[in-house]
């Protein structure tokens, strides 16, 4: 039980920090959301549509958990 415990902690700390830099390097002004124009510009072929779809909140901007879950979802392509 502890073994696989340990193993999916350490699977999981593997994933936060791939995470954390496919959206840092869309947040071009480093506030720690990514927004339309950021996003545009890292994804030139998006459109707002896809955007929309991420940002599940619909608060304008995207965080590091939503491009995360796109990106498992296939909706980003996964940054690296």
């Amino acid at each position: 039980m502890i073994k696989k415990m340990t193993a999916t902690a350490f699977a999981v700390a593997l994933t936060i920090p791939a995470a954390a830099l496919a959206s840092d390097s869309m947040d071009a002004d480093g506030d720690g959301a990514v927004s339309m124009s950021e996003f545009q510009t890292a994804h030139p072929e998006a459109d707002t549509a896809i955007f929309t779809a991420v940002d599940t909140n619909a608060d304008g901007v995207l965080t590091e958990d939503e491009v995360a879950a796109a990106q498992e979802a296939g909706t980003l392509p996964s940054e690296g």
